[in-house]
């Protein structure tokens, strides 16, 4: 019979295994020179906050897991967006993409939402 410790650890590593699959998954993405086709304008804002929202939520309860309790909701908003700000960095040097600072905006609003979503959520349980 697996212990509580045992089970705990099994869970952290688990969620932080889809947390960096996530985070390689947008890393990909962002490589890719032509990803979508042209959008309304400014429906790729929409796209980036809710990309950065999952990423919030996976951050956040990764670290939870992991034991971390004190001043998670601003680490992890502080962890997403500077990812997110490397990303647009990341971009810059892909041919066909644009680093841009609304992208950035929109990807902290996102983490944002998603880390006091999580916070909530932590609460109730």
């Amino acid at each position: 019979m697996k212990r509580a410790g045992q089970i705990n650890k099994l869970t952290a590593v688990s969620l932080w295994f889809f947390t960096i699959s996530y985070m390689g998954l947008i890393f990909y993405l962002s490589s890719k020179s032509q990803l979508l086709p042209n959008l309304i304008h400014g429906t790729d804002k929409i796209i980036h906050a809710f990309v950065y929202f999952i990423l919030a939520l996976l951050l956040y309860f990764s670290f939870l897991k992991s034991g971390l309790k004190k001043y998670l909701l601003l680490i992890t908003l502080i962890f997403a967006v500077i990812y997110g700000v490397s990303d647009e960095l990341h971009q810059y040097y892909v041919p066909g993409r644009v680093a841009s600072i609304g992208d950035i905006i929109a990807d902290s609003f996102g983490a944002l939402l998603g880390s006091f979503l999580a916070a909530k959520l932590s609460s109730r349980g």
